[in-house]
Formats: C-alpha cells, structure tokens, sequence
C-alpha cells in the first residue's frame, strides 16, 4: 500500500475536508450533500482511493463516512457493492474500514457483507464486522453474533457480545450466558445481558454473580441491578445473597456518589443495614430517588421495620417515606399512617391516602377510615383516601358531597369521579345545582364525565356556555370523556365558536371521545393559523383519522411545528397507509427532530 497522496477531484476533497473538521455541523452538511448529489456513483473511485490511503487517518476516516452516507437506505447500491467487495479487500486496513463503513451506513443490506466479515481471519477485521452489526441494529444478526460469540477468538467474541448487547434481542441471552464465565469474554458477555434490559437475564447471571474473579461478579451484579428496574416481584434469593457480600463497598458507593446501581444493589441484598443506608439517602436531595428505587427492592418486613419508626419518630420527610412503603399488612402498620391523612401539606395528605388505599385486605383500613371520618382533623384525608380505594366506596362518598367542608366536598367529588355508578349521576347534578365553591364545582363536572351516558351528556351541554371559564373547560373536558355519541355534537358546536383556547379543548375532548364522524371538522384545523389549534387537531387525529386522512396526514408531515409532525407520524402508521412511505422515509431521513425521525421509523415498521 502506498502512502503517497492521493489525487482527488476537488468537489470530493471539499467534502472530505468538511467531514474531516472539527465542526458538527459542517459534518452533517458534507455527508447530507453527498446523499444528495445528482451522481453519487462518480464520487465512489475518489473516495475509494481516499480510503486506501494510509498517508492521513482523518482524510481516511472521512471517506468511511461519505461512503457510509452512500451506501444508507436511500443511497445508491453501488456505493453497498464497493464496500461489501472493500470488505474482502487484501489490505486489512481496507477491510476493518470497509466493515465499519457498512455498520455505519445503517442500511440492513449491508447485514451479509458484515456477517461474512466475521469469518475474516484477521481479529481486528471479524471484531470491526461484529461492532459494525451492532451499529447496523439489525436484530437478524443475531444468530451470526452469537457464533461469533461462542467462537474461539476472544477478541472477535467480545466485540460480538459488545454488539448484542447493543442489539438488545433476548434471543442473545443463551450465548451470552455460556460465555460469561469465560475469563476474557465474562466481562463484555454480562455487560450485554444488563444491555438487552430483559428480566430473564437474571437467571443467567446466578453462576457469574458467584464467580471467584471480582471483575465478572462485579460486572454480573451491575447488570442486574439494571435488570432490576424492569423486573417485577423481589429480587430472587441467589442475587440477595450474592449482593449481601457487596454491601460495605456498596453502601459508600451510594453514600458518596448516589448511584442508583449501588442503590438497587442495597436494595437486593436486603438487610437492616442496607435499609438503614437507604433511608439515610431520603433526607438527600441528590440521592433520594436512587434511595427509593433501592428501598422499593428491600424485603417487606425489612423496609416496614427501618420506615414506620422513622415515620413515627418524625425524621426526615414524611412524603418521601410514606411514597416508598411497601403495602401495609395489619391494622398496626396502617395506624401508624393515619395521623398524616392530617397533615397540613396536601402532598403529605395524598401520599398518606395512597399507601393506605394500597394496604392489605388485612389491614381493617376501610374500618379506620371510617372512624376517621368523624375526627375533624382527619376527615379530608380520610374522605381522599376512600376515593382511592380498590372497588371505590360511592354510596359513603355521595354522602359527603353534601359535607359542610368544601375540602371534603372536593375530595368527595374526586372519589365519585372515580368509582362512577350510573345510578350517581342524579345526585351529581343535584350537588352542582347547588354548589357554590368554585373548586367543587369543577370536581362535579368531571364525575359527570366519568359516569358518562347520554343522560351525563344532557346535563354537561348547557356548561359549555356557562359563565364561569373554568366550568365551561371541564364541561368540555367531561364531554369528551362520557365515551357518549350524543357528545358530538356539543363538542362541533364548541369546536365552531371563536374561542381558541376552549377550540383546542374540544379537539382535544373529540380526541378522546374517538368518534370517527368528527374526523373532518378535526381535520379541517389542521390548516389552521393557530399553532396550538393545529397541535390539538393532530393529537385528536390520533384517535379519529380514517384511513381516508393519510393524505392530509402526508401534508401536515411538512408543517412547521414539531408536535404537528410527530402526531402526523404517529397517526400514519396506526392507519398503515402504503401512500404515505415515502413522506415517512423522508421525514425519517431528514425531519430536523429526533422524536419525528423515530416516529416516522416506527411508522415504517423499522421501530
């Protein structure tokens, strides 16, 4: 190979210096022209010889990129076949560029080339085909990382376990656990299984999380803890009793540096010790979510013993403790609770009203709720929390809408809102006809709402032109909630006036309703000058477009606001309109938002 300098025609050596600099944006610019040329095949020999030119890295890695720009999904196929035939190039330089060429052009045609590249004799090659696969993100390669895994070149094995792990395919769990207790590959395999983020991973990490080398049951416990956060049920008892002989150098990782690995890790070993340093983390600021995300994973018994006497004894913030309570389990744990359904803060109050709400059957808490009621220190909390009881208590809470409190009223309301009867809906009307706390009031209309039916409907309409602003919202909001069709038409009405902010209450109610003949008077504000209304409009779109829409949805793919955008993304590929692939491969391309791009990928089918 020579390193003499390679002659090049000026355009591509302006694009070469421009993807070579220092500037993101000069960058991007150089790599969206070459995608853009009107003869993309032309600059191919050029960058060919800037990428065997070992004479300067950066003009090399230059030409990667614009032949990886080529070679993307709506590149040109003969920059792909220059690189799968760099890929077998004599010059193992060529061949690892080339590899990574191909993983970087993020086009799934590029997945055999990369594949046969595994097989390449030379370790840095096979290690570029396997990080290459996993920049690529094609999960049908996962079957060929695997073998690659499981292969005899560790070094090969750990790029390709580096690579599944980036693929995050929980097929890749068996070859990755048979490797992870290999002494060089343990280390990447593990790290991979806490990259894939399936909870089935914690089965195969038991053998390395008891292995003698620290550096892999290290590596296993902290994949664990990742895998932690999406688990459900406790830690199983293995992971307890291999994280209990890392607690010590655990609780000061936590204590210094708020790591909420360290935390889930105390959390997983389960000892009063390990609770002890969590609940220290609540008073924190900087640590106390990491806290919580550990106290979460402790043993019930464990975390009832180390919360309730802080809750009691009035250390540190009562929210912070009541919101990380596992369910309480007798009338002893659930009266300790009470007293702060009195709290002054509301915070206090809602947090004390959720953990009872979740108390076990065996707890009697409907019965101290009941006895609470006619403590006047308690009764807004205790009012609160019947609302949020399991199987809700309606009859008791009706009762209390005629509570002289206009707190326990509002509480009331909120509770009747949630566990609705339709036999309620009279005495809800009868209520706000007679209500004067404008606070009520709006927690009276939304129980409407959620007792829905064409009876709600009825009462609801004449609101939308009440007096008041805030009843004529919620009338709107509750309309759209009563999943009524006699709601139509009221909300087109609304929709009609010339009022835009209670116009984009009502796309946004006819959004929810989901009533497919709204869709045209939804559509039509689409075109609005109004960016809020053309936001509503799309969102509510998402709900009621017919397939017929995918047209103007195309359009609104082009609209200047992002939001817009993203609904009209999302809206495509529920219809799965095939007219609309190509806006949907160039927003996906192009779009100059993140959120858009993935949108229009999963619209795609590519998400």
């Amino acid at each position: 190979m020579s390193d003499a300098p390679v002659t090049q025609a000026p355009e591509v050596a302006a694009l070469l210096a421009a993807v070579s600099g220092d500037g993101t944006r000069e960058r991007e610019r150089a790599l969206a022209a070459a995608r853009a040329h009107p003869a993309p095949a032309e600059l191919l020999p050029t960058l060919e010889a800037a990428l065997r030119d070992g004479g300067d890295a950066e003009r090399r890695n230059a030409a990667r990129s614009l032949l990886a720009a080529l070679a993307g999904p709506e590149g040109t196929g003969e920059a792909l076949e220059r690189l799968a035939h760099l890929a077998a190039d004599p010059d193992g330089d060529v061949r690892v560029l080339a590899a990574s060429a191909l993983g970087e052009s993020g086009n799934s045609a590029a997945r055999p080339a990369l594949e046969g590249a595994l097989a390449d004799p030379d370790p840095n090659v096979s290690a570029a085909a396997a990080d290459g696969l996993g920049t690529l993100g094609d999960p049908r390669a996962v079957d060929a990382l695997a073998a690659a895994v499981a292969g005899g070149d560790p070094w090969k094995a750990i790029a390709a376990a580096v690579a599944l792990g980036r693929l995050r395919d929980p097929r890749a769990l068996p070859a990755l656990g048979a490797a992870a207790l290999d002494p060089l590959v343990g280390p990447a395999a593990v790290e991979a299984i806490g990259e894939i983020g399936d909870p089935a991973g914690l089965d195969v990490l038991r053998a390395p999380a008891a292995s003698d080398e620290a550096e892999l049951r290290g590596g296993a416990l902290e994949a664990a803890a990742l895998l932690l956060a999406g688990a459900s049920g406790p830690p199983p008892e293995w992971l307890r009793e291999a994280a209990r002989g890392e607690t010590a150098a655990q609780e000061r990782r936590f204590a210094t540096e708020g790591d909420r690995t360290a935390a889930r890790l105390l959390g997983a070993a389960g000892t009063p010790e390990a609770a002890e340093a969590l609940a220290a983390g609540l008073r924190d600021p900087e640590r106390r979510i990491a806290a919580e995300a550990g106290l979460r994973l402790l043993p019930a018994d464990v975390a009832l013993g180390t919360l309730l006497p802080r809750l009691r004894g009035g250390e540190g913030d009562p929210c912070a403790v009541l919101t990380v309570l596992p369910p309480l389990p007798d009338r002893a744990a659930a009266a300790a609770v009470l007293p702060f359904l009195g709290a002054d803060d509301a915070e206090v109050r809602a947090a004390a009203a959720d953990t009872l709400a979740c108390a076990a059957e065996g707890a009697g808490t409907r019965e101290l709720l009941h006895d609470a009621l006619d403590d006047p220190a308690l009764r807004r909390g205790a009012t609160l929390t019947l609302g949020r009881l399991p199987g809700g208590e309606c009859a008791r809470l009706l009762e209390l809408l005629d509570d002289p409190d206009p707190e326990v009223r509002a509480a009331a309301a909120a509770g009747v809102a949630r566990c609705p009867a339709p036999e309620a809906g009279p005495r809800i009307a009868t209520a706000l006809g007679g209500e004067t706390d404008p606070a009520v009031r709006l927690g009276l209309v939304a129980a409407l709402g959620a007792v829905g039916g064409a009876d709600a409907v009825a009462r609801l309409a004449p609101m939308v032109r009440a007096p008041e602003p805030g009843v004529r919202f919620a009338a709107v909001r509750a309309l759209g909630a009563t999943a009524a069709p006699e709601a139509l038409d009221p909300l087109l009405e609304v929709l009609a006036g010339d009022d835009p902010a209670l116009q984009a209450a009502a796309l946004r109610a006819l959004g929810e309703l989901g009533d497919e003949r709204g869709a045209e008077a939804v559509e039509r504000r689409l075109d609005d000058a109004d960016r809020d209304l053309r936001r509503a409009a799309a969102e509510a779109m998402r709900r009621v477009a017919p397939p017929a829409a995918a047209g103007r949805l195309v359009r609104a793919l082009a609209d200047p606001d992002w939001k817009v955008r993203l609904s009209a993304a999302r809206t495509l590929g529920r219809l799965s309109a095939p007219g609309a692939a190509g806006a949907l491969r160039d927003a996906r391309e192009g779009d100059p938002d993140a959120l858009v791009r993935e949108a229009a990928a999963q619209a795609l089918g590519e998400g």
